[in-house]
């Protein structure tokens, strides 16, 4: 069953995390980059993301939303060395890359599946915690079988295994990329020499994938073949490649149909698909607001929204390493990310709310704080025993000297 697109997009994101101590010089080197320009937010351009987020979240993440014009044109005045320091004060900055041109590429000759890299965000937070987002769109197709293909292969490009599978080597062709070395070496060249991502346990050999497709509505409508676009929907959820076999027994048909079923968004043509590393949108234009209002919420609010769900998963990972080697920083670090973000709500949308609860029991999230609590609990305990142990040690010795000093005088005295 080959079915034809009408829009699509895909944004591949990729975490990755900064030693705090150097953070501030990596904003720096980020500031420099002539390629590389932070973004502020109007509340008149962005008064959709201004509305969505609640004031918490929008100063947290969206801080420039108050900034004035003039403050603006002051901060551009700055040298980089001051523009570094500013930023390094608020707790989310976001870069966008520009591109000198659309940056097209093909996997492999034979499948000739062009694409272009429309756009690359730079995400930083405070803590170090980064994400590397690119937009990318395919050229010249609109099939929906390369779609599924190039979402596949994309995703491992930086990976240490893509690199073992000529097969799945994408080339690209444009003066800026010659071939995937050389999005690798970009990756490389942004994410900085101070990238402890491995230390941290972040887990960033794939990219999460964030995907939307709108089908033409001949292909999805009315009279469509349920249990084959099931299958097809299943290939695009856990991103898989178009010849993957989905099982065709009646007990996995019925599991995928119950999770269509279940779905978030109650519309007979959109579709959200989740997994720990994708989240996906499947719609058919033979409603309008298909293909105008809901891929622009989902590349902006929710997109924004998902980021922040990543943060929290991407924090609680490195607070469980600081745990085993700093407890006083990771303590720290600990309650002030319970105070500012784990405690406080996102948005009052509702669907924005359910998106955001399917990501966290997707990822786990929520039983990892609850173990990182725990094992907080457990440390908490443990480092004031010790710290009690030690200052009763110090005090002993104090005691110690205390008598001896006392016997000596005393002996010192007698013999006057």
């Amino acid at each position: 069953m080959e079915l034809m697109t009408k829009y699509q997009y895909t944004y591949f994101i990729y975490p990755y995390v900064i030693e705090e101590k150097n953070y501030k010089r990596y904003l720096q080197n980020l500031v420099r980059n002539k390629k590389c320009k932070i973004r502020f937010f109007d509340e008149q351009k962005d008064i959709h993301l201004y509305t969505y987020f609640l004031p918490s979240i929008r100063e947290y993440m969206l801080w420039s939303f108050g900034l004035s014009k003039k403050a603006i044109r002051e901060y551009e005045k700055s040298d980089t060395t001051l523009k570094a320091t500013m930023l390094a004060e608020k707790e989310c900055n976001i870069f966008n890359y520009e591109l000198p041109e659309n940056l097209q590429g093909k996997v492999q000759d034979d499948n000739g599946i062009f694409f272009e890299i429309s756009e690359i965000k730079i995400i930083c937070f405070k803590t170090g915690i980064c994400f590397l987002v690119f937009k990318t769109n395919l050229e010249s197709s609109n099939s929906f079988t390369e779609i599924l293909n190039f979402n596949y292969k994309f995703r491992e490009i930086n990976s240490i295994s893509y690199n073992m599978k000529e097969y799945e080597n994408i080339r690209i062709q444009s003066n800026s990329f010659k071939n995937v070395k050389d999005i690798s070496t970009l990756i490389k060249e942004l994410t900085g020499k101070d990238n402890i991502s491995k230390k941290a346990n972040i887990g960033n050999d794939k990219f999460y994938v964030y995907s939307y497709t709108c089908l033409d509505q001949k292909d999805w409508n009315d009279n469509t073949e349920v249990q084959e676009l099931n299958r097809l929907f299943e290939k695009f959820r856990t991103v898989q490649p178009a010849n993957t076999q989905i099982i065709n027994d009646e007990y996995a048909i019925n599991n995928i149909e119950d999770r269509n079923r279940e779905s978030i968004y109650k519309n007979q043509y959109i579709r959200y698909g989740f997994t720990a590393t994708s989240t996906v949108l499947f719609t058919s234009n033979i409603n309008t607001t298909n293909f105008t209002v809901v891929p622009q919420k989902f590349e902006s609010e929710y997109l924004y929204t998902y980021i922040l769900v990543l943060y929290k998963k991407m924090m609680l990972n490195k607070l469980n390493y600081q745990f085993k080697n700093n407890f006083k920083d990771a303590e720290i670090g600990f309650l002030d990310f319970t105070k500012k973000l784990w405690i406080q709500d996102i948005t009052n949308e509702d669907f924005g709310r359910r998106l955001e609860k399917n990501w966290v029991d997707n990822m786990n999230i929520e039983s990892t704080y609850n173990k990182l609590k725990n094992e907080y609990d457990i440390a908490y305990k443990k480092h004031n025993v010790e710290e009690l142990n030690k200052n009763n040690k110090i005090t002993r010795i104090i005691v110690g000297v205390i008598l001896i000093i006392n016997i000596i005088t005393i002996i010192y005295a007698s013999l006057k």
